[in-house]
C-alpha cells in the first residue's frame, strides 16, 4: 500500500476498542488522536449473547465521533491472534520468480485448510550465512473476513488494511526499540483476552506463536472458585486485578489462578524451547509483556522466576508520545496500546513487516478506485488537445480582445491596494504603538478563572459527602432522614470580588452563601476531610489558574432560621484572615428570608419574588441561586385569588363564552395556571442554618493559567 502522511491504526480487542491516529511530521511520528472505548461487558464474558451487536455499538461510538477523518484517511485494522495462523519455513536462497512458486508450495503445505479457502500473505526474512532463507506465511479464512468486513461495513468503517496482531506488535517494537540484528535476543509477551502470542525478535528475524490461554481463562477460574458467593463474571475480572483484596479472597484467588497460571507458563516454556531448538545458538532470557492480565499482582513475578528470564511490562512508548493535555492519558494507556501503534506505522509506511489479509478483489476495487480520477483526466486531457487544435487561434483572438480590460482591472486593484496600505498606516499610528492591540489581549486575560472557582465550590460542598437519597428526587425518601442528620448543603448564592494586594498579587475574595439543616453546621464543615478541609487540601494544583489562600478559609457566622424567621445568629468559629471576612459578599435581612447584595463589583443574583436571574452590573463576580426558602415555598404553595385552589390541587374547569366581536378578556396566568411550587422538606418547627463560607484565591500568571475544568470536581 501507498504510504501515506496520516493513518488510523484500529484494534478491536475483546475489551475494548483502541485506536490511534498518527502522522508523519518531518520525518517523525506524532500521534494526533487516540481513543479508547470498553464494550458494554467484556465480549468473552458466558452472558453475552449477541457479541456482534455489542461490537457494533462499540464501532457505531468510535465511528460517530471520528466520522470526517476516518472517511477521507487510510485504515489498518487488526485481526486477532485466534483468528489467522502464522507458519514459518526455511527455504533455499534463489531467484525471485522461484522464490515466488516455492512460497506457495510452503503455502499450501502449512496452512491447515484449502488454499482456496483463504486469505494469504507472506514475508520473507533476511538470508542467514549459510545461504537459507527463512519465510513467515499468514493466512486467515475467508469465511471468517467475510465476517468481519460486513461487521465493519454496517458501522461504516472500511479498512484498507487487515493484518494479524502479533505481526502489528512487532512492527511497533521494532520501531519504538529501535531492533536492528546486533539487538540482543528478546521475546514478547502479549497476553490477550482469549489467546496470548510470543513474539521472539533476534538477529533482525521474528518469530511468532499463539497459543489459546488468556485473561478470560483466569476470570473464569475466579468465577468458579467464587461460585457459591454468586460471583459473575463481571465481579471476578474486577477481583482477578484487585491489588489490595482481603487474605481471604487474595488466598482464595491465588488458589483458583493457579492451574490457568501453570497451563500459562508451560505453554510459554514450550513455545521458547522449540524456538531455540531451531536456532540452538540462540538463548532468550530477556523479555517484554504487554496486556492487561499482566496487571494481576504476582502472574509477571511467577513467570520470570517459573522461566528463569526477565519479564518487563511495556509501561510506556520511547519514540512515540502525544503531546498536550491527553499525554498522560495516552502514557497510563501504553501497555494496551501497542497493537494499534503497529498498525498506525503500517499506514505511513513504517512498518518492518508490510502484510495485507484483505480479499484480493477488494485490494484491486480500491487500486482502481483510485485511479479512475486518472483515468478521467487522461481522458479529457486528450479531448482538450484535440480540440485545442481547431479553437486554438479562436481562443487567442478572444484573449487579445479581453486583454485591455484586464489591464484595466489590474490598474485599478493596485490603486485599490495601495489605499488600503495607506489607511492601515494611519490606522497603526492612530493606535499609539499598538495600544489597541494590547486592550484586546486583555479581554481574555483570566477568563478561565470563573470556570474553576464554581467548579471548586461545587466540589468542597460535595466533600460534605450527602447521601444519595439526599440528592435525589423523591421528596417522601428524604423525609425519613432525621433533618438534624442530613449532610445536604445547599448553594444559595455565589460571588467574587477581585483586588490587588499590596504585594501586587492579584486576589478574589469568593463569598458563598449556603444553607444546611445539620444540627451543628460548625463541627459539620470543620469535620476531617470535610469542606474546609477540602479547600485546604486543594490549595496548590498545577491544573488551576490560582492558589486558594488557607489562611482565608473559615467558618461562617450562621444564622438560625424556623419557621421562615430569622432567631438567632451563631457566631463564627475557626475564622480566616480578615480579608475573607471583608471582602464582597452579602448582609442577611430579618423576617423575609430576603438576600441584599453588598456594593462593589457587579454580581448576578437571584431576585427571590420573581425567580429569574437578575444583571445588576457588570464585573467578575457572579451568582448562582440554589432552591428558594422554606418559607416562600409555604407562602406560595396556594394561588392567590381567594378561591382556594392549590396550586398542585384539582381545578374546577371555568368556561368563557364570547360573541365573534366580543374580546376575550385576559387571563392572569398566575393565577388561572400557576406553576407547582418545589417540595417542602423542612417542618415549620425544624430548624435550617444559613451561612456565608469565605476564602480567598490567589491568581497565578497568565502563562500558567490552564484551559477552564470540564468536570464537576477537581
Amino acid at each position: 500500500m501507498e504510504s501515506s502522511k496520516v493513518a488510523w491504526g484500529i484494534e478491536v480487542g475483546e475489551f475494548a476498542l483502541k485506536a490511534i491516529r498518527v502522522q508523519m511530521v518531518d520525518d517523525e511520528v506524532t500521534v494526533t488522536d487516540f481513543a479508547v472505548i470498553p464494550h458494554q461487558k467484556v465480549l468473552s464474558d458466558p452472558s453475552v449473547s449477541d457479541r456482534a451487536g455489542m461490537i457494533r455499538v462499540t464501532l457505531g461510538a468510535f465511528a460517530q465521533s471520528h466520522a470526517e477523518q476516518i472517511a477521507t484517511e487510510p485504515i489498518i485494522m487488526s485481526l486477532p491472534g485466534n483468528v489467522g495462523f502464522a507458519r514459518f519455513a526455511t527455504i533455499p536462497a534463489v531467484d525471485a520468480k522461484t522464490l515466488r512458486s516455492m512460497i506457495e508450495y510452503e503455502a499450501k503445505q502449512q496452512i491447515p485448510f484449502p488454499i482456496e479457502e483463504v486469505e494469504w500473505d507472506s514475508h520473507v526474512l533476511p538470508a542467514d550465512d549459510s545461504g537459507q532463507c527463512a519465510i513467515g506465511i499468514f493466512a486467515v479464512t475467508k469465511e471468517r473476513l467475510q465476517e468481519l468486513l460486513t461487521l465493519y461495513a454496517d458501522c461504516g468503517i472500511e479498512p484498507d488494511v487487515l493484518t494479524l496482531s502479533s505481526v502489528a506488535v512487532y512492527n511497533a517494537l521494532n520501531y519504538d526499540l529501535e531492533l536492528d540484528e546486533k539487538t540482543e535476543p528478546l521475546a514478547c509477551l502479549d497476553i490477550g483476552t482469549n489467546s496470548s502470542d510470543l513474539i521472539v525478535v533476534a538477529r533482525g528475524k521474528f518469530w511468532i506463536r499463539t497459543f489459546p490461554i488468556g485473561g478470560s481463562e483466569f476470570t473464569t477460574a475466579i468465577a468458579d472458585a467464587f461460585a457459591t458467593q454468586n460471583v459473575n463474571y463481571t465481579r471476578a475480572e474486577k477481583i482477578k486485578v484487585d491489588r489490595t483484596p482481603n487474605e481471604k479472597i487474595l488466598r482464595a484467588r491465588t488458589m483458583a489462578m493457579r492451574r490457568v497460571t501453570g497451563q500459562l507458563i508451560d505453554e510459554i516454556g514450550r513455545s521458547r524451547e522449540f524456538y531455540q531448538a531451531s536456532n540452538e545458538e540462540i538463548a532468550v532470557k530477556r523479555a517484554f509483556g504487554v496486556g492487561s492480565t499482566l496487571k494481576i499482582p504476582g502472574l509477571r513475578t511467577k513467570i520470570a522466576g517459573d522461566l528463569q528470564m526477565s519479564l518487563e511490562r511495556l509501561e510506556e512508548f520511547k519514540r512515540v508520545h502525544l503531546n498536550g493535555p491527553d499525554g498522560a492519558d495516552f502514557a497510563a494507556h501504553s501497555i494496551n496500546l501497542l497493537t494499534a501503534l503497529g498498525l498506525a506505522l503500517q499506514g505511513v509506511g513504517l512498518a518492518k513487516v508490510d502484510l495485507n489479509l484483505s480479499p484480493m478483489a477488494r485490494i484491486r476495487r480500491k487500486i482502481w478506485k483510485a485511479k479512475t480520477p486518472w483515468f478521467v483526466a487522461a481522458a479529457a486531457l486528450l479531448i482538450i488537445s484535440a480540440l485545442a487544435m481547431f479553437i486554438r487561434v479562436e481562443l487567442d483572438q478572444i484573449e487579445l480582445a479581453r486583454l485591455s480590460e484586464i489591464v484595466a482591472r489590474a490598474d485599478g486593484t493596485i490603486k485599490q491596494g495601495t489605499s488600503l496600505v495607506s489607511q492601515l498606516n494611519q490606522a497603526q499610528q492612530g493606535t499609539a504603538g499598538g495600544n489597541a492591540d494590547n486592550n484586546v489581549l486583555e479581554l481574555l486575560k483570566d477568563r478561565n478563572v470563573w470556570p474553576f472557582l464554581v467548579n471548586d465550590t461545587y466540589a468542597a460542598l460535595a466533600a460534605a459527602r450527602p447521601s444519595a437519597v439526599e440528592t435525589g428526587t423523591n421528596p417522601s425518601e428524604i423525609l425519613k432522614i432525621p433533618v438534624g442528620d442530613r449532610r445536604l448543603i445547599s448553594l444559595q448564592e455565589f460571588s467574587g470580588v477581585p483586588s490587588i494586594d499590596e504585594n501586587g498579587q492579584h486576589r478574589i475574595a469568593v463569598s458563598v452563601r449556603v444553607t444546611l439543616t445539620n444540627r451543628d453546621p460548625v463541627r459539620f464543615l470543620n469535620e476531617t476531610e470535610g469542606v474546609l478541609d477540602w479547600l485546604k487540601a486543594h490549595k496548590e494544583r498545577s491544573d488551576a489558574p490560582y492558589t486558594i489562600d488557607e489562611s482565608s478559609v473559615g467558618m461562617p457566622s450562621w444564622t438560625k432560621i424556623i419557621g421562615g424567621q430569622r432567631t438567632e445568629e451563631m457566631p463564627a468559629q475557626n475564622s480566616g484572615s480578615s480579608e475573607s471576612e471583608s471582602s464582597g459578599g452579602f448582609a442577611s435581612g430579618s423576617g423575609s428570608g430576603a438576600t441584599k447584595k453588598s456594593s462593589g463589583s457587579g454580581a448576578l443574583t437571584k431576585d427571590r419574588s420573581t425567580g429569574p436571574i437578575q444583571d445588576s452590573g457588570t464585573g467578575f463576580r457572579g451568582t448562582i441561586g440554589g432552591a428558594d426558602d422554606a418559607s416562600a415555598s409555604e407562602g406560595d404553595s396556594a394561588s392567590g385569588d381567594g378561591s382556594g385552589t392549590a396550586a398542585g390541587g384539582k381545578r374546577r374547569v371555568k368556561t368563557i363564552v364570547v360573541t365573534p366581536d366580543e374580546k376575550l378578556p385576559t387571563v392572569d396566568l398566575a393565577k388561572e395556571a400557576p406553576l407547582p411550587q418545589a417540595p417542602i422538606l423542612v417542618k415549620e418547627n425544624e430548624a435550617q442554618f444559613e451561612g456565608i463560607l469565605k476564602f480567598s484565591v490567589i491568581l497565578k500568571s497568565p502563562a500558567a493559567a490552564p484551559p477552564p475544568p470540564t468536570g464537576e470536581g477537581q
